[in-house]
């Protein structure tokens, strides 16, 4: 029977269709079964049935069409293999890329730490070096000082060398500030003949007496708005990688022009958008540089020069301080052709004011009180306690906020606090808020060093009008003068809002 020869798992579907049949649900039925040979093997067929009836209706037997689909079968089988090797192959690929993936990213990771390790180290190095030329010149000129107390012009004389090493240390720490732009720019009207002429004896002093040094500014010479501070920075750092790049001397040449940019001649990453510019072009004769140091060059921390001679940060400030102004910075260099270095900058709308700032803070100075002084560094302390009595001031000095606090409540007189903003009990702006609110309207300068989000908010307390901001290191006259105008601003102040002691 088809039953015997019908593969039991195809049997009750075969079956299930006969009876639909039989019951007139259905007049025929096709579906694909296994069956058997008589040597026991499994055959796949195609099998369609239909049921002949006699003449009064009644079933008379079945019609059958069997068609081999053995090989079409076989085919299927052999397709749905493939298609899961395929799909186990895809997915052992997919494994594997995303293992090949993860290991690529890990190196990746492993070669930025490796190379912010070498970057610190040339930073390290370079800032070291810089450091202990500071160091060496204060320190030197400080013993000379206690040796030779009693020859007044030679103090004065070393004294002046102090001063000088002091603000290079300085500038070492505006220019890491700079770069992680933690140091905000104070855009003013800058005459470019005047900043150059300025620099003249500090640039002779860089160059040496093999190289010459031009300026070369076009007539009627706009005004530049930028950061004065930063723009001579910038200069002297130019100034200094071309004196490297001329070891045997050469011209170092300062060009300056107006320009006007208009949008199609400001192609993307050579200058900046459109509007008008002062053009500075530093020029020099020296060695040049090849395609591939070209297009390093104003990476962080890339240098050239040998370890300790340089952090090679002088062209990456320098870019960033023309981006920020709202200008830009191009190179041009080849081996054997010097190097030009261009940077524009926008024009200022007024000329700067030839008012002399140290003349017009100096009648402050008349104003003498009692100062709250407050550092946890006991040298800082006595340094500024020390240029605050020069000063003509009364000075009662607090080595924390607590005990700072603690004099106020005594009752002892101060007619303004100076204080610094990091220290171990309670920050600057916290001994501020405590001491304004023991005593209302009491004037605040706060010193900071700081590059911390710190700084930040003290940068949001000075702008609310709380206290005023130095940053250190500060000079002896711009303490007083800061000193001497809180004053003069609260005398002028009425009566209601003074500080009086509580």
């Amino acid at each position: 029977t088809f039953q015997d020869l019908t593969h039991p798992d195809d049997l009750d579907t075969d079956l299930a269709c006969v009876r639909q049949m039989l019951d007139g649900e259905i007049a025929s039925y096709a579906l694909e079964k296994r069956c058997f040979r008589k040597d026991g093997s499994v055959l796949w067929i195609n099998l369609t049935v239909a049921l002949a009836h006699d003449a009064d209706g009644g079933a008379q037997y079945f019609i059958s069409v069997v068609e081999d689909i053995s090989l079409r079968r076989r085919a299927e089988d052999a397709a749905r293999d493939s298609e899961a090797r395929l799909h186990d192959l895809v997915g052992t690929l997919e494994a594997r890329v995303r293992e090949e993936v993860a290991a690529r990213e890990a190196a990746q990771v492993r070669a930025a730490h490796a190379e912010r390790v070498q970057a610190l180290g040339q930073l390290a190095g370079g800032i070291a070096h810089d450091f202990n030329n500071v160091l060496q010149t204060v320190q030197g000129g400080a013993a000379l000082i206690e040796r030779r107390a009693d020859e007044a012009d030679t103090v004065r004389r070393l004294a002046r060398v102090v001063l000088d090493g002091a603000a290079r240390g300085a500038s070492v720490t505006r220019r890491l500030l700079a770069f992680a732009r933690r140091d905000e720019l104070r855009a003013e009207a800058v005459e470019v003949g005047d900043a150059l002429g300025g620099l003249r004896e500090i640039l002779g002093h860089a160059l040496g007496p093999a190289i010459s040094l031009r300026v070369d500014l076009e007539a009627n010479l706009p005004p530049l708005l930028a950061d004065k501070g930063q723009l001579e920075t910038a200069i002297v750092n130019l100034a200094t990688n071309a004196r490297d790049a001329m070891p045997q001397g050469g011209t170092l040449t300062f060009a300056a022009c107006q320009e006007l940019l208009a949008a199609e001649a400001t192609p993307a990453g050579r200058h900046p958008g459109p509007g008008r510019y002062v053009r500075l072009s530093v020029i020099d004769s020296g060695t040049g540089m090849d395609r591939a140091t070209l297009e390093r060059v104003c990476e962080p921390f890339f240098t050239t020069k040998a370890a300790g001679h340089g952090t090679g940060l002088g062209l990456a400030l320098a870019k960033d301080f023309a981006e920020q102004s709202g200008g830009g910075l191009a190179i041009e260099s080849a081996p054997g052709r010097g190097t030009i270095v261009t940077l524009w900058l926008p024009q200022a709308t007024t000329r700067p004011s030839k008012a002399d700032d140290a003349d017009a803070g100096a009648g402050f100075h008349a104003a003498k009180s009692h100062v709250l002084l407050l550092d946890d560094d006991p040298l800082v302390r006595e340094t500024l306690a020390l240029e605050l009595e020069a000063g003509g001031h009364a000075v009662l000095a607090a080595t924390s906020g607590t005990e700072a606090l603690a004099l106020l409540a005594a009752g002892e007189r101060a007619d303004i606090l100076v204080t610094d903003l990091s220290m171990p009990d309670m920050n600057g702006l916290a001994v501020i808020r405590a001491a304004q609110k023991r005593r209302p309207g009491l004037p605040a300068v706060l010193l900071t060093g700081y590059a911390g989000d710190g700084a930040s908010l003290a940068v949001s307390g000075a702008v609310s009008g709380a206290f005023s901001l130095l940053r250190k290191p500060v000079s002896s006259s711009q303490l007083l003068d800061r000193v001497a105008a809180l004053l003069a601003a609260r005398a002028e102040a009425p009566l209601s809002e003074r500080p009086t002691r509580q």
